[in-house]
């Protein structure tokens, strides 16, 4: 018996093969990615001194700092950046003192 299998939809015929274990890893992986870049900024850890978001490229550092400038509000203390880092092209991290 065959690794393929041949499908027929209105007319059209495909011949589909098995997708091998990294072709299936690399899509997940890009997915992941993809779903994590759209997610938006998120506190990654937070205090009433300091505070630091992770956000995209898509999100930018205006929005991670109005999200920094919420969780300082809540404290009676407005947010600073200290330092920014970026991780590859979709993981970023900002840092910011609650003053």
């Amino acid at each position: 018996m065959s690794n393929e299998q041949i499908f027929s939809d209105t007319g059209h015929m495909a011949k589909i093969g098995l997708v091998r274990f990294g072709q299936k890893r690399r899509a997940c992986i890009a997915a992941l990615v993809s779903l994590a870049a759209c997610s938006g900024p998120a506190i990654v850890e937070s205090s009433a001194t300091a505070v630091t978001i992770r956000y995209g490229a898509a999100d930018g550092i205006d929005e991670a700092r109005a999200l920094a400038e919420k969780i300082c509000a809540s404290h009676h203390k407005t947010a600073q950046l200290r330092t920014t880092a970026n991780f590859g092209l979709t993981d970023r991290y900002a840092h910011f003192d609650c003053i």
